[in-house]
């Protein structure tokens, strides 16, 4: 993926494209938002195509989100009676999932802090498999949809700041390392005087 955040190394090749949406599908329930925000900087680059970043996204994070499910369903009650600590801290979400089911699945992808435990809450709620599915795709390939969307706005607006800053990159450079020389000396120099005071 190197060749996206460079586009001097020249256009992604099919294999390398192919492997670029692979990794973004795979990602998105670890990486969260980053994932699609590359994706769409790819698209901004011309390195990738808006639809099948928006695909692989939905289709990565939709597994990964049916995967929890399933195991909620699946291990919730040992996990329960396993870690009695667990149980008592999911009781209001399985309370919440149960009230609304559709709300929940649609909550998935959108659910911050809580994006591996709803799932699992969902599964160990009995949702239905049916409308925790439904439901989760339609959160993911929102989320897909507007993240890398937004990916491809920003990525185009800092793609074309980075093309005017690399026109002055040893300044920015110079001053940097002075900011961190400075800081340096500032933070030494406080340090001191803790040390004399104490």
């Amino acid at each position: 993926m190197g060749a996206l955040l460079d586009p001097s190394s020249g256009p992604l090749t099919a294999g390398e494209r192919l492997v670029v949406y692979l990794t973004l599908g795979a990602s998105p329930i670890v990486t969260e938002e980053f994932a699609p925000l590359v994706g769409g900087v790819g698209v901004a680059q011309g390195q990738l195509r808006l639809v099948p970043v928006i695909v692989a996204l939905t289709v990565g994070g939709w597994l990964a989100t049916a995967l929890l499910y399933a195991l909620g369903r699946w291990r919730g009650r040992w996990v329960r009676r396993r870690f009695p600590r667990a149980g008592t801290a999911i009781k209001p979400w399985l309370r919440a999932v149960r009230r609304r089911p559709w709300r929940a699945a649609l909550a998935v992808r959108f659910a911050i802090g809580a994006r591996l435990l709803l799932p699992l809450a969902c599964g160990v709620a009995h949702v239905r498999a049916d409308v925790y599915l439904l439901g989760s795709l339609a959160s993911s390939a929102l989320w897909s949809a507007v993240f890398a969307v937004l990916g491809w706005w920003f990525g185009a607006a800092a793609l074309a700041a980075l093309d005017r800053v690399r026109e002055y990159d040893q300044y920015v450079g110079g001053v940097v390392v002075a900011a961190l020389v400075v800081a340096a000396v500032v933070l030494r120099r406080r340090r001191k005087r803790r040390e004399a005071a104490a």
